[in-house]
């Protein structure tokens, strides 16, 4: 017995030695506390392994309803954009609007001796024979064949035909058209041709002592009467001179781009160049 009593003294020793040293390292590990709270309330340790589990599981089942929160704002959000992106574009045609009514302001006044009036281009004739547009206004708005009209930019044709509120505007790229010009700085005179679908004029029947270099500004010179002096046609893009010839001939390219008109001037009244006194032969 006294064998076996000193055994189980050493066994226990030991054990103590052991527990020791367990609870010397969870302490210096960090874990002691965990440990003792495991000894001193099980359930307590039990259940927080627990709930940790569970709070895993829960936001795993709260996933899908988080994608479709997710989707939802984005579906929001892609809702604004569209929204902005609309109001943008009505502030961008607003503002092109705007610009188009400065535009026509400025050339009223820049020629305050015209008496003109507004109209909306509503149409575009189709016709493969006769460069055409359409106007909103006509005879009951004292429109008349003949009549000059103009954009913001310079001279674009003249009236054809009226209807009681409508008028079909010829262009000046129609190959019909024949308009008196008169370059800028040179001062030379000639006629000034459309040429049909392409959009460039021809200014034919220049004299050759005339030095006409690109990028002239070509403007109606009055002759003739059919229009106002000095309206803004367009620019000499190329010169097409040969001293074999009697006379040159010019490119012009239009100041007004025809795809895009919206609103026109009529010149409706103006003063035309005097030339009755050449009618009849002086005396001698």
């Amino acid at each position: 017995m006294g064998d076996a009593q000193k055994k189980a003294g050493w066994v226990t020793l030991a054990v103590l030695v052991g527990v020791a040293l367990t609870l010397s390292f969870l302490d210096s590990a960090g874990y002691l506390g965990g440990a003792l709270n495991i000894i001193r309330n099980p359930m307590t340790a039990v259940a927080g392994w627990t709930a940790a589990r569970t709070d895993t599981l829960a936001n795993a089942l709260a996933g899908p309803r988080d994608l479709q929160e997710a989707k939802s704002e984005i579906d929001r959000l892609e809702a604004q954009i569209e929204a902005l992106q609309r109001e943008n574009e009505e502030l961008r045609e607003g503002e092109a609007e705007r610009q188009l009514l400065q535009d026509l302001f400025n050339r009223a006044r820049q020629s305050p001796d015209l008496t003109r009036q507004t109209a909306n281009v509503i149409g575009l004739d189709t016709s493969p024979a006769v460069q055409s547009i359409i106007i909103d206004k006509g005879a009951d708005d004292g429109l008349r064949v003949g009549m000059p009209v103009e954009s913001p930019r310079g001279l674009i044709g003249r009236i054809f035909r009226t209807a009681p509120n409508s008028s079909q505007v010829i262009l000046i790229t129609d190959n019909a058209s024949a308009i008196p010009a008169r370059l800028s700085n040179s001062r030379a005179a000639g006629i000034l041709k459309g040429n049909g679908p392409g959009g460039n004029l021809t200014m034919d029947w220049i004299d050759l002592k005339f030095q006409v270099e690109v990028g002239e500004v070509v403007a109606t010179s009055g002759l003739g009467g059919d229009f106002p002096e000095d309206i803004v046609i367009g620019r000499v893009t190329e010169v097409d001179r040969s001293e074999a010839k009697l006379f040159q001939r010019a490119i012009v390219q239009p100041a007004t781009d025809f795809d895009t008109l919206e609103i026109v001037f009529i010149v409706t009244d103006f003063r035309p160049i005097d030339t009755t006194i050449f009618d009849s032969p002086t005396d001698n």
